[in-house]
């Protein structure tokens, strides 16, 4: 039986150096609600764990992972689980968010007896979940959100509904209420004072097209936000979400779409076109490393779980490109079956085994990656010590004593690493909207091998 979960509590003056504030600061924000804190018993401030972690953007460091997880309600709507699967994902990365599972199944929202998500829930009740992330709420479960977003935050998780409203089909609402309606229907004939109440199937058809109509009215009512000038110019589904990016912002430049296409129109968003790029300003000069290195990984199946979501006919690919002395080195490599995980991984120590063949070993290098997981793992970040350093203490498991995922490739790395100057070493991440010459070039020898 599993102990009770301990919510970390910290005090304004600690909360304050944690955030490199001073404790005035705090203590407006809590007034003015920009991060409002918890009171005890006797009145007094006091700021959990997970709170400083979502203020600071970070992900949970506590052992608990990440989730998505997709739905949809018959087989012939794969298509859209893959779509629900790479919008969850790009919106996870866009935010730096490292995603452990890829979780999904195909049948009702009314149906409690998914393989998949009973055994999300289970992962939920051992306490291994941080955050499940979701397109909609009726993606998770189509009847009694509320109760499991309570039960989930009573085990220490959180649902996350991203409110993409492309992926709650209209026709699986009305076949759902159809099915209702025959559910009820089937039930009367054994109770005779309803007899006379019984209707013929002409009656739910007219029910289905009512229901149809509506839901159409309702699509009609949804709006797409374009940001074209703001914090994070792209594509928004709700307006509180795309009032984040342009509130306050000098100059901002957005309207609001009925379609989608009309939205992107008005982007004119061309990724070929250097202009079209989402500008981001580095936190480094190139100029200050002997060589910069760009590493990536990818997959197909765009998943994390081998015999889940990644088959073994799944194609996937690494590549890197080290920039030194003027010229560009470069290598990549196609592999079926491997997760994007995997990809990432093998990528950077590629990377490594070719900086050691050219002698750089302890000269400063800059890394420039696409995976926060694989930063996260070998470096020190805002969010705590690498994770590599807490495996190893505990013989390679996680805070849960289960064996770390991919051992045998991070300890390849922990050896490979071992053989630099780890105080020479700088990581870089780069959002996936920003365009950046080197991992553009990356990202175009994955597709190449990927395409092989």
């Amino acid at each position: 039986m599993k102990g009770p979960f301990i919510v970390k509590k910290y005090k304004v003056g600690e909360a304050a150096a944690i955030l490199d504030v001073s404790v005035a600061t705090l203590q407006r924000w809590d007034r003015e609600g920009k991060l409002k804190a918890e009171r005890s018993a006797t009145n007094r401030r006091y700021y959990t764990q997970e709170q400083l972690n979502e203020y600071l953007g970070a992900a949970s460091n506590d052992g608990r992972i990440n989730v998505i997880y997709a739905r949809v309600s018959a087989a012939w709507a794969s298509d859209d689980l893959a779509k629900q699967e790479n919008f969850l994902l790009d919106y996870c990365n866009a935010n730096g968010i490292t995603v452990s599972e890829n979780m999904s199944d195909i049948g009702s929202g009314l149906n409690f007896n998914r393989p998949e998500w009973n055994q999300l829930l289970q992962k939920v009740e051992d306490r291994e979940v941080n955050k499940i992330y979701v397109t909609h709420k009726d993606r998770f479960v189509r009847l009694a959100f509320d109760w499991f977003a309570n039960f989930c935050k009573r085990h220490g998780s959180e649902i996350v509904v991203i409110n993409n409203p492309a992926t709650s089909p209209s026709q699986e609402l009305v076949d759902d209420l159809v099915s209702i309606i025959n559910l009820f229907s089937s039930r009367l004939p054994g109770l005779r004072r309803y007899k006379a109440e019984i209707k013929s199937d002409q009656e739910l058809e007219a029910a289905k097209q009512v229901a149809d109509a509506e839901v159409k009215q309702a699509e009609k009512a949804k709006k797409t936000y374009a940001v074209r000038k703001g914090r994070q110019p792209g594509i928004y589904y709700s307006w509180p979400e795309a009032e984040k990016q342009v509130n306050g912002f000098p100059g901002a430049e957005y309207k609001s779409f009925s379609r989608e296409s009309d939205a992107l129109n008005y982007l004119k968003l061309d990724p070929a076109d250097p202009q079209n790029a989402v500008k981001q300003e580095p936190e480094y000069d190139k100029k200050d490393y002997s060589a910069v290195i760009y590493t990536g990984g990818a997959c197909r199946s765009t998943g994390t779980r081998k015999g889940g979501h990644v088959q073994d006919s799944d194609k996937a690919a690494w590549a890197y490109m080290i920039e030194h002395d003027g010229k560009q080195l470069a290598d990549s490599a196609g592999r079926l079956g491997a997760t994007n995980n995997e990809m990432e991984m093998t990528a950077f120590l590629e990377s490594l085994k070719k900086l050691e063949q050219l002698g750089l070993t302890q000269q400063p290098l800059l890394f420039v990656l696409n995976s926060q997981y694989v930063i996260k793992s070998v470096s020190d970040t805002k969010d705590g010590p690498a994770w590599m350093k807490s495996w190893k203490k505990r013989d390679w498991k996680t805070a849960n004593g289960k064996p770390v995922a991919n051992q045998e490739l991070w300890q390849d790395i922990d050896r490979e690493l071992a053989k630099f100057d780890s105080s020479k070493l700088k990581f870089a991440w780069l959002r996936s909207t920003v365009s950046d010459a080197g991992r553009d070039f990356v990202d175009s020898l994955l597709i190449k091998r990927m395409d092989e």
